[in-house]
């Protein structure tokens, strides 16, 4: 289906990662991108059956994502119906400054972004000559895929997909694992920090011994495992709120190309729906989505890799080995307000709020920090006070011990 040379427009607006819906916008008509056409900041590709959309957001601190606007940009893609919880994104270490970028394709297969006043963002780098018989599509199942045409404008080969280049959710039908070819390992890594979606300090991945079983590292450390996965979907992983609803079919395979893990839903009540995503702190959190002709419902849950026997919801939940003034029992909380005494910032920049965390932890006399979206940790010793200040348009969080008043 051909891009229409006239879109309608988004319109700007906010919305919150777990209340705002997509609904509100008029989808386009096609789910393909050929060479000579663009898409703009302000235009999306729908998928097949209208599940997943591919366009360009902005991530804010606040776990919100706005649409249309001007700000730091990536192309990414989400869930139509829903909240904008991207599940891929095409640039995660090279934002586009402005709404001035347009992705493309050209005839050998290359996906770039163009924009205003700086070189174009290279999101892969074909070495075929495909004399313009290609196209990119968004398929059902939520995969990016280039694939050249033939005769009778039959989509043939795959020539590159997203599901080969995950970022921070595994969707059903993506597989991690080896890449035989390359020797790389294909991983889900979590983001940075919400703003901020390059490789974080998390990595989830097949396990290399040959255990049928996922591992979560923690800057190549293991931090969490999922114990061995059967067929019929029994594991921690495996959450009792899920099964309500569908079963899991986990398969571990190999192939010429790759050594894998995959996974697929083998049955549902209705139309579901299901991702994995690896978040900031370490943590699992698996959504499925209940599609009927009146609504939708979303479902979420986290497995457990954080131990902490937690007296505030709100905490940081991560798990860190005990130190010699740290038994493990103890955690930060979130608060809004201000700290006086002598802060003070780390020597390095970390990889978001764990690696802020850690530091202030292993540190005795460290009582409350803070994480930038920009990879700085701001520190503060015994002595310092906490102030309150709570205010709905204060979003300033700064994480103190439980201990301190």
């Amino acid at each position: 289906m051909a891009l229409s040379p006239t879109l309608v427009p988004l319109i700007l607006i906010l919305i919150p990662m777990f209340l705002g819906s997509v609904s509100a916008f008029s989808p386009l008509k096609t789910d393909t991108l050929k060479p000579g056409q663009q898409l703009r900041d302000w235009e999306q590709l729908i998928s097949s059956g209208g599940v997943f959309t591919l366009g360009f957001f902005t991530p804010t601190e606040s776990s919100t994502f706005l649409l249309g606007s001007a700000g730091v940009r990536y192309i990414g893609i989400w869930y139509q119906y829903g909240p904008i919880n991207p599940v891929w994104v095409g640039n995660p270490t090279e934002s586009v400054s402005d709404s001035s970028g347009s992705l493309s394709i050209d005839t050998n297969g290359n996906l770039k972004i163009t924009r205003a006043n700086a070189s174009p963002i290279m999101l892969n780098q074909q070495h075929l000559s495909l004399a313009g018989n290609v196209s990119a599509t968004l398929l059902y199942s939520g995969n990016f895929v280039i694939r050249d045409i033939g005769p009778r404008g039959v989509p043939g080969r795959v020539i590159w997909q997203s599901f080969d280049h995950p970022t921070n959710v595994l969707l059903p039908g993506m597989k991690i694992g080896f890449n035989l070819r390359t020797k790389k390992e294909v991983s889900v890594t979590s983001w940075t920090s919400n703003q901020v979606p390059a490789s974080g300090a998390f990595r989830l991945g097949l396990d290399p011994s040959g255990v049928n079983q996922l591992l979560v590292w923690r800057h190549g450390e293991i931090y969490w495992s999922s114990g061995v996965l059967t067929n019929n979907g029994s594991s921690q992983l495996t959450l009792e709120l899920s099964r309500e609803y569908l079963d899991y079919e986990f398969k571990f395979g190999s192939d010429k190309y790759m050594k894998y893990f995959s996974y697929s839903l083998k049955k549902t009540n209705g139309s579901v729906y299901s991702s994995w995503s690896l978040d900031t702190l370490g943590q699992i959190t698996v959504t499925n989505v209940l599609r009927s002709n009146t609504s939708n419902r979303w479902i979420s849950e986290s497995s457990q890799p954080c131990t902490t026997d937690l007296k505030n919801s709100s905490a940081v939940c991560i798990t860190e080995k005990p130190t010699a003034c740290r038994k493990g029992s103890e955690y930060f909380e979130p608060r809004r307000g201000y700290m006086t005494g002598s802060g003070y910032y780390g020597d390095s920049l970390s990889f978001g709020i764990s690696d802020c965390h850690g530091s202030c932890w292993r540190n005795c006399s460290c009582i409350a920090f803070q994480s930038f979206s920009d990879g700085q940790c701001q520190y503060w010793g015994k002595g310092s006070k906490f102030f309150p200040y709570d205010s709905f348009t204060f979003e300033q969080k700064i994480y103190v011990l439980d201990s301190v008043k």
